[in-house]
């Protein structure tokens, strides 16, 4: 969190007695021991060819008995390529679609494909001469082309569209045609998608009908990963029945992450931080800024994963990845779990799981703090959080490591930890934005390093109260955050510090 560079008064410490012991309910918990998870594999598809631009985008693949085939975007061009193994691309040498509408005059990209009746029918995003956004229809014979044109079949029709329709999902499911499509812009992030639409068709040349329950899917406006606005779905029908979407949250005014969304009939979908399932990368590697649209595909009943990323390089960059899922992941686990760096934007990881716990690596830029954000919404107002802390920075400075509680976005919470404000111990709070210290206990060179703190937080009423192996250490009292629901976390505050975290809890009652 932001330390104010003058230190605000410090209240009197309110040593309550400890709370009798009773029966708590666990709401929340993390060992940080191996998940199921997104392996990822790579950099698969980046710029190779001269009409690509920078840009590789939205990769929408196709398995059958001939292998894999992939269409991409690259801005203003798709392209096509194709693998035996899904990990080696061969690309062709020329893109398979390019812009000759003055609808698409501006930008074209974003394909999707399904194959039906011996034809191939692409869905595509094309920004007109005149900045309005729409989803075009193509067709062809071969999947590398000719594609015929049919022009744009969904357009902005509503106010709340922006007059921007893009990142279109087709599928055709029991004789009906189908598209998930995203629709208005985030001002702040560029024109990021803002919501998720839906709309049928008995042709895939249309005409196209609006769904009456459009948006399906907003912002959640929670502080989350998909605070911001939701985006990019690729949808798909699992055997048992359930529809799958995958999604692009922003969280902030670019970074995004991705997530797994389930429905029953295509239209109703619920969301929540827990959806999550992929995250930043480190900081200073490839997909240490965004994570794009996803496209999944079973491969031998494994399912794995194509996306495209900002990669770590000079200029504005993005290449395609591949990850795979697999049963035991030493990672975050993302549905429990958002990275930051800074108060202000997500911005790559800082903490990495090594040897059964979550580990801050000090790689923050410098002012930047190392935060692990829940994603598991706790719906209590009182409770407790515990974690075991192992501060391992050399300097007393960086062994700054607080527990939040009662969060409910990155201007507001309570936190509470060692090595704050120069103590010990100290109480702390967020609230409005504005950061003050509530108390302090001691001098922050009392806290050694390698030595591991089972610190706990209480919130009860106005009551705030920290914990250390059980010992009550310090607490005071404030009555500015009480939400009736909100969120844990955990945070080394310092760049450049090292900790490790284990055993996060979570009581009620």
């Amino acid at each position: 969190m932001r330390r104010p560079l003058l230190a605000l008064a410090v209240s009197a410490v309110l040593l309550a007695p400890a709370a009798p012991a009773h029966a708590a309910v666990v709401v929340f918990s993390d060992t940080f021991d191996p998940i199921p998870g997104w392996n990822r594999q790579g950099v698969i598809i980046a710029q190779s060819l001269p009409w690509e631009s920078s840009l590789m985008q939205d990769p929408a693949i196709i398995r059958d008995q001939g292998g894999f085939k992939m269409w991409y975007g690259s801005l203003t061009n798709i392209g096509y390529a194709t693998s035996t193994d899904g990990v080696s691309w061969t690309k062709r040498a020329d893109p398979v679609v390019s812009r000759t509408l003055p609808t698409e005059g501006g930008a074209l990209n974003q394909p999707s494909v399904v194959y039906r009746d011996g034809r191939w029918h692409m869905t595509y995003f094309g920004l007109g001469d005149d900045g309005v956004g729409r989803v075009h229809y193509a067709e062809a014979t071969d999947p590398a082309g000719p594609w015929t044109k049919f022009g744009p079949v969904v357009v902005p029709t509503a106010a709340w569209e922006d007059d921007y329709i893009y990142n279109s999902s087709l599928m055709v499911d029991n004789g009906v045609w189908k598209m998930w499509y995203t629709a208005g812009k985030i001002a702040s992030a560029g024109g990021e998608p803002e919501f998720i639409c839906y709309a049928t068709a008995t042709s895939p040349r249309g005409p196209w009908t609006k769904s009456a329950s459009n948006p399906l899917l907003g912002p959640m406006n929670d502080g989350g990963w998909a605070g911001l606005g939701i985006g990019g779905p690729n949808v798909r029908r699992l055997a048992d029945g359930r529809y799958e979407m995958v999604v692009v949250g922003w969280q902030a005014d670019y970074p995004s992450r991705g997530g797994r969304i389930y429905s029953t009939d295509g239209v109703r979908w619920t969301l929540d931080r827990s959806a999550m399932t992929l995250d930043l990368g480190v900081a200073g590697g490839v997909e240490d800024g965004m994570i794009y649209r996803q496209y999944v595909v079973s491969v031998g009943g494994t399912d794995w994963v194509y996306y495209n990323v900002k990669n770590n390089r000079p200029g504005w960059n993005e290449t395609i990845q591949l990850a795979r899922w697999e049963s035991g992941q030493q990672i975050i686990d993302p549905s429990k779990w958002a990275m930051l760096q800074g108060w202000e934007i997500p911005n790559g990881a800082s903490f990495e799981v090594r040897n059964g716990r979550a580990n801050s690596l000090g790689n923050a830029p410098a002012g930047r703090v190392q935060t692990l954000q829940g994603n598991r919404i706790i719906n209590a107002s009182d409770y407790a959080f515990s974690a075991d802390v192992t501060p391992m920075a050399s300097a007393p400075n960086d062994r700054d490591n607080v527990l939040f509680a009662r969060y409910t976005d990155r201007d507001d919470y309570y936190y509470a930890g060692i090595a704050s404000w120069g103590n010990k111990y100290a109480i702390g709070k967020m609230a409005g934005g504005v950061n003050t210290k509530l108390t302090g206990v001691g001098a922050s060179s009392e806290i050694a390093a390698g030595t591991t703190y089972r610190l706990r937080i209480v919130v009860t009423g106005d009551l705030i109260s920290l914990y250390d192996n059980g010992v009550l250490v310090a607490s005071a009292r404030d009555s500015s955050l009480r939400p009736a629901s909100s969120y844990v976390g955990l945070q080394t505050t310092a760049s450049t510090g090292h900790a490790a975290f284990d055993n996060a809890t979570v009581a009620v009652g």
